[in-house]
């Protein structure tokens, strides 16, 4: 599980780095890769939430892990939504780079997390 969780966080620096490349060669225009990168961060920043509650939750009772997977579902929904609404509203992103990158790192991210969670379910099953 950790090795996945390394791994995605590992491919989200590296496409930021390589976004902040192609803005400072100008081969990409500064508000799309703004844009872009922001996207990346706020997804990135949800699935660190919800590696922090998975990884909280992991050796707890069935009530409380499934608390903390679903009911930290919601909480990390809100927070994001608010990190994008605060990100089109008052930063002035380029609403198409923006929303584009945000949907394509966070159904990436999304996948990861079914699969941590799948595997880790899976864990669970053969401790008990």
């Amino acid at each position: 599980m950790q090795k996945k969780a390394k791994t995605a966080l590992i491919i989200s620096v590296i496409t930021i780095i390589i976004l902040s490349l192609l803005i400072f060669a100008n081969s990409l225009g500064v508000e799309i890769g703004n844009a872009l990168i922001l996207a990346i961060l706020i997804s990135t920043l949800n699935f660190l939430l919800f590696l922090g509650s998975f990884n909280y939750s992991a050796k707890k009772s069935n009530k409380i892990f499934l608390l903390f997977i679903i009911g930290g579902m919601g909480i990390r929904l809100l927070i994001t939504l608010a990190a994008v609404f605060v990100s089109i509203k008052f930063l002035k992103v380029d609403l198409v780079g923006f929303i584009f990158g945000f949907f394509i790192w966070y159904v990436f991210l999304l996948i990861y997390e079914i699969s941590i969670v799948r595997f880790g379910l899976e864990g669970r099953k053969t401790q008990q």
